[in-house]
């Protein structure tokens, strides 16, 4: 039955207030739940009012109109507002550490800012590969900003294959210099942020070639601009690389090097050196604790980011769903579109997909926190190529059950989905990356099968060598042998929704999944076929294999954190336990065949699957306008005019196409 019918089409608040006063739950506290706590909270709404009052940080749907120069400088001008905020506010961290005020704010500002780069990727890099005696020189003036850096590594010519990279860095000894310089076109420098126009420092990564030996990969810092005037250097070729889907007011870039000479001691030092006199030393491999953390932290920080982005998609289409009315229903009320079981069957699966994000990601980065990166290494790879695939997935399905109105810019799910679609490529190519966890979860069963350590059991899927870290994954094939046997015995749905039922379901799918890519490799193998090949042949069981074993953890944690609320009695426990069915009982559905391929679900329960899905999608309908407000999305973080919180979507719609707001109707008659 529609909530709310016969209200005033002109007021379609009034639905969201009818909406939100249905609430089965305390809204607030599931705010606090989501944000890690009521301090975390109110430290960012206290960010968040400080932002929105800056001028410099107002956004309108007029941003959308903004050429790629136009949204580049703004973003320089909110950097620099930035940068001073937070020393005037004496704040204390760094983009990437959780709960730091500088985080705090830095997220409070909902835009993409070109120079964060200099926080996340360039000034991490130096603290990991550079000498202690040289962050004493260069640590001050890279967080000082008075040198602004970027990450170059990929080449026109090659990404994820890093040891195929053809910038080439020769030693000379007779000046002690290293010189850089791209050999072909294909060594390029293509695609690294901040390149384009900002960074006057360059982390490159290039071939160390000394007395004729090629030392393979290293990288070195690189000055590419003059630090007073920004102009290149001599022999350095650099600009923005153009216009893309989204994120433009990034400066993605490409450099070319034509013998570009730097002093020896600007080669990172800390795991290998070369002396004065050519001679290379290295101090064994790179530390794993280090490899782990850098690649662990930036993918849980993506997957955190796949919830938040999805949540946000959702807010807009679910309260604008909520007020936009189609067709007639009985006694000639117009339907609201969020009753409409097929807008339900779009939306809400989306929903609690961004809570199954933020609470596995939530679990990452306490487990980082203390220090477990290295158990985490498998699955962060495989959780990232998972969650950002169905983010872009969901995004566009809110952007499409919008209708028109969602194709326009001012509805602000273009500009979302666009700029979140990076996320499937950066960090490693998504089915490239997936292929990882596989790797990993193979290399452990093989070490488990023979009670020692093991290599990687096939090339061409990247991932670690040499001994095998404990990790969360040595439990799962531990027990995949007796895991994939496990047959479902549920009669009702009642049974099926027991949370050991479900986990259960996802881990035996995970560990048939896993045997099966064994032996279909080693079937290979017998035949003849080199480990390459046969890898190569197995791809698409490899990545199935990877994404089962990263949603049997996003259900584990999706429970684990209904069963933390339900011991303490809390109210959000029944409505988080409805999005948790809805959430597995929805990608069982989805992937229906190989529930039943697995052995784990017979025919007859499949329609138990269906109906657990009808009823789960009417349980979290009740409460879908409350749950996209309980992530205390503001009007400006969303800067959409579908996803108002006040709903009044038509004033907004209308004033979006005004001179305003909109350059193309300045001029009464347009001089074209």
């Amino acid at each position: 039955m529609s909530k709310g019918a016969g209200s005033d089409i002109d007021s379609p608040g009034v639905q969201l207030v009818a909406e939100r006063a249905a609430a089965s739950f305390p809204v607030r506290e599931l705010t606090y739940f989501l944000d890690g706590g009521a301090e975390q909270t109110r430290m960012r709404e206290r960010f968040e009012a400080i932002v929105e009052a800056e001028p410099v940080f107002r956004r309108s749907c007029a941003d959308y109109s903004l050429s790629r120069p136009e949204r580049y400088r703004l973003a320089m001008r909110k950097q620099l507002r930035l940068c001073e905020l937070i020393k005037d506010l004496q704040l204390t961290g760094n983009y990437a550490t959780a709960g730091s005020d500088v985080r705090a704010l830095r997220l409070a500002v909902h835009d993409d800012i070109g120079s964060d780069l200099q926080l996340l990727m360039f000034i991490p890099n130096l603290k990991a590969t550079f000498s202690d005696e040289q962050l004493a020189h260069w640590l001050p003036r890279a967080e000082a900003w008075e040198v602004l850096g970027c990450y170059a590594q990929t080449e026109l010519g090659h990404g994820s294959n890093v040891r195929a990279l053809e910038t080439t860095a020769t030693y000379l000894p007779d000046t002690d210099e290293i010189e850089i310089h791209s050999p072909t076109l294909a060594s390029t420098k293509w695609w690294p942020g901040a390149l384009g126009r900002t960074a006057n420092h360059a982390i490159v990564f290039a071939r160390l070639l000394v007395a004729g030996r090629d030392l393979g990969i290293h990288n070195f810092l690189v000055q590419i601009r003059d630090l007073e005037t920004h102009a290149p250097l001599p022999g350095v070729a650099v600009g923005d690389i153009g216009s893309k889907i989204g994120y433009n007011a990034q400066d993605n870039g490409f450099c070319r090097f034509e013998r570009v000479r730097i002093p020896r001691v600007q080669m990172a030092m800390r795991n290998a050196r070369l002396s004065r006199t050519g001679e290379y030393t290295t101090s064994g491999s790179v530390a794993r604790d280090v490899l782990y953390s850098t690649m662990t932290l930036v993918r849980a920080e993506i997957v955190g980011n796949c919830g938040n982005a999805l949540a946000k998609a959702c807010t807009i289409a679910i309260r604008y769903s909520a007020v936009r009315r189609q067709g007639f229903a009985d006694g000639g009320h117009e339907t609201i579109v969020l009753d409409y079981a097929m807008q339900q069957a779009r939306l809400l699966p989306c929903l609690v997909s961004a809570l199954a994000f933020r609470l596995t990601a939530t679990h990452v980065t306490a487990m980082l926190n203390a220090g477990d990166a290295a158990a985490l290494h498998v699955a962060s790879a495989g959780l990232k190529a998972l969650c950002s695939r169905l983010t872009c997935e969901g995004i566009e399905t809110c952007r499409l059950a919008c209708g028109g109105h969602g194709y326009l810019e001012a509805s602000g799910l273009p500009s979302l989905l666009g700029t979140f679609k990076q996320n499937a490529t950066v960090e490693g190519e998504n089915y490239m990356i997936a292929q990882q966890t596989t790797r990993g979860l193979l290399k452990a069963l093989q070490a488990h099968s023979v009670g020692g350590e093991a290599t990687a059991p096939a090339a061409g899927g990247g991932g670690a060598q040499g001994k095998l870290v404990e990790g969360e994954h040595q439990a799962f094939v531990r027990g995949a042998a007796a895991a994939a046997t496990v047959r479902c015995e549920a009669s009702t749905l009642e049974a099926l929704l027991e949370p050991a039922t479900l986990c259960a379901a996802y881990r035996q799918r995970a560990a048939w999944q896993l045997l099966y890519v064994r032996r279909a490799l080693g079937a290979a193998a017998a035949a003849g076929a080199a480990p390459i090949a046969a890898w190569n042949g197995a791809c698409p069981d490899i990545v199935r294999c990877s994404e089962s074993y990263c949603f049997d953890a996003l259900v584990r944690h999706f429970c684990a954190a209904v069963a933390s609320l339900e011991a303490v009695g809390s109210p959000l426990a029944p409505p988080l336990r409805s999005c948790r069915s809805l959430f597995a009982l929805w990608h069982m559905q989805q992937h229906i065949g190989e529930f039943l391929e697995s052995g784990y679900l017979g025919a007859a329960q499949v329609e138990l699957v269906r109906e657990g899905v009808r009823r789960a999608l009417l349980e979290v309908r009740r409460d879908a306008v409350p749950l996209c407000d309980a992530w205390g999305f503001s009007d400006h973080a969303l800067n959409s005019a579908l996803g108002r919180y006040d709903g009044d979507v038509y004033t907004a719609l209308y004033a979006s196409a005004q001179p305003a707001l909109n350059p193309m109707n300045r001029d009464e008659v347009d001089p074209g």
